[in-house]
């Protein structure tokens, strides 16, 4: 006797309707298929649930070599304790059936979590289309009308079937894509992690190279004056403070900058960045971008990832020139920044934590500048630390012939040329100037009397004072010392090179040293002038640098 004639004969002599039983007819799908039907996967779980047993002979007759799984419910109560236990993958489920009916199974399969998402196929002799709407509303998909047929139900398995195992599968890929999308996003962020330290190791290593940091120790300072004396004692006391944030005072060209870079190269923080800022020359409109960075995309012209200064400044100094023209809005910000030391970028991403040592310089009154209100009292008292005052260059002119020496040795030595000899007349009034500029302007007149000179002898007439008095130390102020005039030849090579410039549309070192038939010393000061003066323009660093005219 065949197991599904045995299975139904056990039916029919010892179990009621109301009871169940369990069928599983486990048939390979790929040896034993219906002809004209196209194989299903491998043993999908089907729940047939009847109360009449020879409905469901002829189901299992139906289905025998489909390659199904079958297992057999003969009441609603037992098909929800066999679905809850193993959720099948689809269910044959009829209408009319003593105590639950159909609709009432439906409806709690599809409200338990496990089998909600289980296919339900009903199959009744009803066929008016309030039933079969009160079934779609109960939760099925189809409908099979008694009779069955059985390619019909075949059909109608292998649609529903085939649309879960897709539905399975198409979640299978979600989920893939959803693991490979938070691995890519992983990649992504750590990427864009390395490519944040390099960009921040570019900004740091364009700001100083470590050539430049050699030159801006203690020795830096020229003169053994009391006035240098006091000053050297005050920088080395600096030094060795290096969490304290310094203010530095004085006249335009006193070396605020040379102090403030000797305080930071002479300090536990020598090894890390030294940012200078002007502060005056930041547009008011970009200045929170400039000092806390901004993301791409922060604002129009943001093109991309930008560290602000005091990310760039993170574990040395940052050197803010001219604090006193700081507009209020900003200061506001900056003394948040000095007293939490958080910095959030403009356009979003985390706040970061940074330590910097503040190192901040002006040619104003800003103690007046607090009193009238224009300079905030609490940010000058965070940044004032300690404050440190230059003296102007006519208050140590006992330092003059060291100063005059040093400019001399270091700009021929740029100039491609030996140091000249210079005249006691010209060093005397050199000394007896008054020096509104300072040190900036006595570098200035004594490059100007090297180009002046051509490598002679430097005399008095070599000096271009600007028709500025020159007085003697405890006189009264002497007659004006009138202009030299410049000798003819003095800007032939500049306007040389300019006009190489431009014909060529642009020159470098190479092109320069063709030009004038110089060397590259002398070639790379006259473009560094030129470009200081504004009348070139540089493009690229180092040796890849170009200059175009103006």
């Amino acid at each position: 006797m065949p197991a599904c004639e045995g299975f139904i004969a056990l039916h029919r002599h010892n179990i009621a309707y109301n009871a169940y039983a369990v069928l599983i007819l486990s048939i390979d799908s790929y040896k034993h298929r219906v002809a004209e039907t196209p194989p299903l996967s491998a043993l999908p779980r089907v729940l047939v649930v009847d109360d009449k047993p020879d409905n469901l002979d002829i189901l299992i007759a139906h289905l025998a070599d489909s390659g199904l799984e079958l297992v057999v419910a003969t009441c609603g109560e037992d098909a929800l304790h066999l679905a809850a236990e193993r959720p099948p993958t689809l269910v044959l489920l009829d209408v009319m059936m003593p105590g639950m009916d159909g609709y009432a199974v439906c409806r709690r399969l599809k409200q338990a979590a496990r089998t909600r998402d289980v296919p339900v196929i009903f199959m009744s002799a009803l066929t008016d289309t309030a039933s079969k709407v009160a079934g779609f509303e109960a939760g099925a998909i189809d409908f099979l009308s008694k009779p069955l047929q059985r390619e019909e139900v075949l059909a109608r398995i292998r649609v529903h079937i085939t649309l879960v195992e897709q539905q399975r599968e198409l979640e299978a890929r979600n989920q893939r894509l959803l693991s490979l999308n938070r691995e890519l996003q992983e990649q992504i962020e750590r990427r864009q992690r390395l490519e944040d330290e390099l960009s921040l190791s570019d900004e740091r290593l364009s700001a100083i190279t470590r050539a430049d940091a050699g030159q801006w120790g203690i020795e830096g300072f020229v003169g053994r004056g009391p006035a240098a004396t006091r000053l050297i004692e005050e920088v080395r006391s600096l030094q060795g403070a290096e969490r304290t944030h310094v203010v530095v005072l004085g006249e335009s060209g006193t070396g605020k900058e040379l102090v403030s870079r000797a305080i930071h190269f002479g300090s536990a923080r020598r090894a890390q960045p030294f940012i200078a800022v002007n502060c005056s020359a930041i547009p008011a409109e970009l200045a929170d971008a400039e000092f806390f960075g901004h993301r791409k995309g922060a604002y129009t012209g943001a093109a991309g990832t930008r560290h602000g200064y005091f990310q760039q400044a993170d574990g040395g100094t940052l050197f803010l020139d001219e604090i006193g023209d700081l507009e209020p809005r900003l200061q506001a910000k900056l003394l948040r920044v000095i007293e939490d030391g958080i910095v959030a970028p403009i356009g979003g991403g985390a706040p970061r934590q940074v330590d910097v040592r503040i190192v901040a310089a002006t040619n104003v009154d800003l103690a007046g500048r607090v009193a009238s209100g224009r300079f905030r009292r609490d940010l000058y008292f965070r940044l004032a630390g300690y404050a440190i005052t230059l003296p102007p260059l006519r208050e140590r002119r006992e330092d003059m012939p060291a100063l005059v020496e040093h400019f001399l040795r270091l700009l021929s030595s740029q100039m491609g040329r030996d140091t000249p000899r210079i005249a006691p007349e010209a060093l005397a009034a050199l000394t007896a100037y008054d020096y509104p500029g300072n040190v900036r302007e006595l570098r200035n007149l004594i490059e100007y009397a090297l180009i002046a000179s051509r490598g002679a002898p430097i005399e008095v007439g070599h000096l271009h004072f600007h028709g500025r008095a020159v007085t003697s130390p405890g006189t009264a102020p002497a007659a004006q010392v009138p202009a030299a005039a410049p000798p003819t030849w003095a800007g032939q090579d500049e306007q040389r090179l300019i006009e190489a410039a431009r014909s060529a549309g642009r020159i470098d070192n190479t092109g320069a040293q063709a030009a004038l038939g110089v060397d590259h010393a002398r070639a790379s000061y006259l473009l560094k002038k030129l470009h200081r003066e504004g009348r070139l323009c540089k493009h690229g660093e180092r040796r890849w640098s170009y200059y175009t005219v103006v």
